[in-house]
């Protein structure tokens, strides 16, 4: 079977053995809900272990004290988690931005090699595949798959 049978046979099996589950927008986002899941988890932890050590603190010391040191301590606590709450929310909101944008940096020149060979696929074989600069784990890839399409561009001039 030579390389270009192989190929064709690739890309024409069902759709559903040949799609790529990364390209889909929500397969795109599963990482940044299991991360922010995870967060949100241990987020909790700790705003529990936080509640526990306030109402120890609060049992043991604030019931004897002064009604206007009270009012400080709570006022104080108030503060202290609303500030933490905001940490947590400009967290989430970080996560989410680095992992879809590394996501896209990962699965856009997937998305090129796809478009190649299928254009390939119908016979156009002077398209070439171009990346973005900074697309280094692909290079190599891109290479070869012009020089592949070269090849058979080559071929195809010499059989007619």
């Amino acid at each position: 079977m030579s390389l270009t049978e192989a190929l064709r046979e690739k890309l024409t099996e069902p759709e559903r053995r040949r799609s790529m589950r990364l390209i889909r927008p929500q397969a795109q986002l599963k990482l940044a809900v299991y991360l922010l899941a995870i967060t949100l988890a241990f987020f909790g932890l700790v705003a529990a272990n936080s509640w526990s050590a306030y109402g120890r603190l609060f049992e043991g010391t604030l019931s004897t004290a002064a009604a206007p040191f009270k009012h400080d301590f709570m006022e104080q606590t108030r503060v202290y988690m609303n500030i933490s709450l905001l940490l947590l929310l400009g967290y989430v909101l970080t996560v989410l931005a680095v992992v879809i944008a590394y996501l896209h940096r990962l699965i856009g020149p997937t998305i090129a090699v796809e478009r190649q060979l299928r254009s390939m696929l119908r016979g156009d074989y002077s398209a070439r595949l171009s990346l973005r600069h900074d697309d280094e784990l692909y290079t190599d890839l891109a290479d070869h798959i012009n020089e592949l399409a070269s090849r058979l561009e080559q071929a195809s001039r010499k059989a007619r």
